[in-house]
């Protein structure tokens, strides 16, 4: 087996939006800063993500921390661009997690609230890393797309921004990724991160990753050859040890 290396970094600066893809990211204890840095709230103060409003997927995201700012493009070529202004604080229920966030004033929201027909807005939480789902960082390997793409027996390569993980990893067997739930990975020269779970996937992963639109039973699939009576497991979990950076080859080793 070859070494096993980072082939695909993969963010979210808006919760559920378009992935970004950078050559090299830092993490630091809280994760990813630049991940997930944004969400959206529905007129009833509830997140919003794919799951109720898949197309959200196709708005596309540009977004620097330092100096801040924040662009949206559309599918029908309009964009917005500026630094986020903040307004009214709310507070926001992200997987069972209460996040402190503030409004983001001015036409973001009214452009969302365009694209989606239904009233949207635009949050930023108080600190970085605080909109992950149930943990901050999740990892999955080629190899297991490869062996999902297999099972379905679709035409083509499985394209693996529909599980929309932060890292996929070559060189690995199908479902190694298994094996290192309890250790830790080292990736890159100073990156440590323990795997402290498997990633139960959502509908999302039903979506096509350009449109939105739910075009693959995902879920009974991996079921049909993973079975497991609580969820369609497929991926892992991490958490930060001690902070690095990551690029795109970087080694993989687990400890």
């Amino acid at each position: 087996m070859s070494d096993k290396r980072i082939k695909s970094i993969n963010i979210a600066p808006v919760k559920s939006l378009g992935l970004v893809h950078p050559q090299a990211v830092h993490i630091d204890s809280r994760g990813i800063l630049e991940d997930r840095r944004f969400h959206l709230i529905d007129g009833d103060g509830r997140l919003l993500t794919q799951r109720q409003l898949g197309r959200l997927v196709q708005v596309r995201v540009d977004y620097q921390m330092e100096p801040e700012r924040l662009a949206l493009r559309f599918p029908d070529g309009s964009r917005i661009e500026g630094t986020p202004e903040l307004g009214e604080p709310v507070t926001t229920s992200i997987f069972g997690r209460l996040v402190a966030g503030r409004m983001v004033t001015g036409c973001w929201s009214e452009a969302l609230y365009q694209f989606c027909g239904r009233p949207v807005t635009l949050v930023q939480s108080d600190e970085p890393g605080q909109c992950y789902d149930e943990y901050p960082l999740s990892i999955v390997s080629q190899a297991s797309i490869e062996e999902l793409g297999r099972q379905s027996a679709v035409t083509g390569a499985l394209d693996h921004r529909r599980f929309r993980p932060n890292f996929l990893v070559g060189g690995c067997l199908p479902h190694e990724e298994d094996s290192w739930i309890g250790g830790s990975l080292r990736i890159g020269n100073s990156l440590t991160l323990r795997i402290v779970a498997r990633d139960p996937r959502c509908a999302i992963t039903t979506h096509d990753p350009d449109t939105g639109e739910q075009d693959m039973d995902t879920l009974r699939l991996i079921l049909s050859y993973r079975p497991d009576p609580q969820a369609a497991y497929f991926g892992m979990y991490g958490i930060v040890e001690h902070p690095g950076s990551v690029s795109l080859g970087d080694m993989v080793t687990p400890l």
